[in-house]
């Protein structure tokens, strides 16, 4: 199945992360809540008494930071996610280049290892896809997409915030924050290895597979201040 360029560019990161803990910690997203050492130590020597208690604490093997790691990320994947220099780059590397309204939540979707969001969207007009500048590109296969229907789209999570934090930013497909119509960018490739189950429709990225659309419906050609 060929994928979009977004895709072929979002790193996983999973197991280098895990390599970083054997090697002595954790570094990028992943490193968020690394335990510093054993509950209670005082930061003395390696075996080192407390004086209230009486106990001996020491560092954590190598094995236990492997196993907390673990436990915390709870399988969501941290992914290196490709930035297009303008709107009409990510259209080229889209499935489909869609004008429509968000119309309500849909459920969700396990994507990369994080609870997604899932929004019902109703195509208003189907966009041409530009063609692209980056010579021997070969575009993604054509989503079969129409005007007036309505269809379920993913919203592509961050990642790297673990499984209860999927858009610290905010999903761009909530409709009280972008009310009105947009622009999707959408890939159609079910394959991420996070889950065996089909996701379907997702923007591209989570940062840049929303944009609004120009006066006349048109993609913008450049993005908005914060994509």
């Amino acid at each position: 199945m060929r994928t979009s360029r977004a895709r072929w560019a979002a790193t996983v990161v999973m197991t280098t992360a895990l390599a970083g803990v054997l090697s002595g910690g954790l570094t990028g997203c992943a490193a968020a809540g690394l335990p510093g050492g054993a509950s209670g130590a005082t930061g003395g020597a390696h075996g080192e008494t407390t004086g209230a208690s009486d106990e001996t604490t020491s560092d954590p093997t190598e094995e236990e930071l492997l196993e907390e790691s673990l436990d915390q990320m709870a399988g969501a994947a941290c992914v290196d996610w490709m930035r297009f220099a303008d709107p009409a780059e990510a259209a080229s590397a889209a499935g489909a280049v869609l004008l429509g309204t968000v119309v309500e939540r849909d459920g969700t979707a396990e994507l990369y290892g994080v609870e997604a969001h899932r929004w019902l969207f109703d195509v208003e007009q189907v966009l041409e896809r530009p063609d692209s500048e980056v010579p021997g590109w070969e575009p993604p296969e054509e989503l079969a997409i129409s005007a007036g229907e309505r269809i379920s789209v993913v919203s592509t999570p961050e990642t790297c915030g673990g499984r209860d934090s999927a858009y610290p930013a905010g999903d761009p497909l909530e409709p009280d924050t972008n009310a009105g119509p947009l622009i999707v960018l959408l890939s159609g490739s079910t394959e991420d290895g996070s889950t065996e189950s089909e996701v379907g429709f997702q923007l591209i990225t989570p940062f840049q597979g929303v944009v609004p659309p120009e006066d006349d419906g048109a993609l913008p050609a450049e993005w908005p201040d914060n994509p």
